[in-house]
């Protein structure tokens, strides 16, 4: 009985470790991922013949939205352990291919201020459609 009882503790111990705080697809293999708390929240990517994330923007993340060319990226810039500056907002926009140029994360554009975002935005022809349709409210 005592055998079962700690086989069962080390499952349940091991089940509740492998978690993650936030994993949302936003689209073919782009992630928002947090390993342990939300303020953890960065894009990742996932290479179709691993398990791993690889991160492109680091945290803390808390909106994104795209069409079938562009990424565009929130984020609150973080340096652990400190929670994230909510008073700075950075941009990103992250030209989508297929698969990820990790040299130059696929030109990725960022951080960028409001201004230089919607300057950039209009230079590449991102239509105003385009909106932030994944956010993390607890995030904002």
């Amino acid at each position: 009985m005592k055998r079962a009882i700690y086989f069962y503790s080390i499952l349940l111990l091991f089940r509740g470790c492998s978690g993650l705080a936030i994993k949302e697809k936003i689209i073919d293999n782009y992630y928002l991922i947090a390993s342990d708390s939300q303020e953890a929240c960065n894009l990742s990517f996932k290479e179709n013949d691993q398990a791993n994330f690889w991160t492109i923007i680091d945290a803390t993340v808390f909106a994104a939205g795209y069409n079938e060319d562009y990424m565009i990226v929130k984020q609150h810039p973080r340096t652990f352990p400190n929670p994230p500056d909510k008073k700075i907002t950075n941009y990103y926009i992250l030209p989508l291919k297929n698969g990820m140029d990790w040299r130059s994360k696929n030109s990725l554009m960022g951080p960028l201020t409001l201004e230089q975002f919607n300057e950039k935005r209009r230079e590449l022809n991102i239509p105003e459609s385009v909106v932030f349709t994944k956010e993390i409210e607890d995030l904002k």
